[in-house]
């Protein structure tokens, strides 16, 4: 009996192919990009991105803002434009027999993050993206402004998926780092993730 093909396809935010997308405050890793699409090629998963919702909204020389200043209609209407064709290519993709395998978005990000606690206010007394030192464990947390609207498309779909932050400021060895390799390569091939794969 031949055994059935694990077709892979991942979603992605753009800023993970191309770092020029980043706003300056997050910095430009194309070492870590470099790391990610190359274990995804050579685990044959296929990439799905969205274009940047920021950059197309407020192009490449925007100023670093909170997750705040991008709620609101017009940019989550733009965000909902931005992924009609990436989410019929996930639809299409499933329909013959594709698995998604997860989301990836990024760490901080105000619209492609997954974990957007508290954050400090800046001069004008509104939200920073700079987090706060020491984040008190009963502060809200917010999914980034794509990254929800994506989650709820998705739960439209009835498809359940885990949502990852790349953490592209922490080192290699740190433990951010390290999880975020073993929650992927879990999400990815689940049947041969083994628990000490580093």
């Amino acid at each position: 009996m031949t055994k059935k093909k694990d077709r892979k396809i991942i979603m992605i935010a753009q800023c993970l192919v191309n770092p020029y997308c980043r706003v300056h405050l997050l910095g430009q890793n194309f070492p870590l990009s470099h790391e990610l699409m190359d274990y995804l090629m050579r685990e044959r998963v296929g990439v799905i991105q969205y274009p940047c919702p920021e950059t197309t909204a407020m192009g490449l020389m925007r100023n670093p803002q909170g997750r705040q200043q991008y709620d609101n209609i017009f940019f989550r209407q733009h965000c909902k434009e931005l992924l009609q064709i990436p989410m019929l290519m996930v639809r299409e993709f499933i329909h013959n027999k594709y698995r998604l395998t997860c989301f990836i978005g990024l760490e901080n990000s105000p619209t492609c993050g997954i974990h957007w606690g508290k954050h400090k206010v800046n001069k004008y007394m509104t939200e920073s993206p700079n987090p706060t030192e020491t984040p008190d464990p009963n502060d809200p947390v917010l999914m980034g402004i794509m990254a929800e609207i994506l989650s709820d498309e998705l739960a439209d779909m009835n498809v359940e998926v885990p949502f990852l932050e790349f953490p592209t400021k922490e080192m290699a060895e740190s433990p951010k780092r390290k999880q975020f390799w073993k929650d992927l390569r879990k999400a990815v091939s689940p049947g041969m993730y083994v628990e000490e794969a580093v």
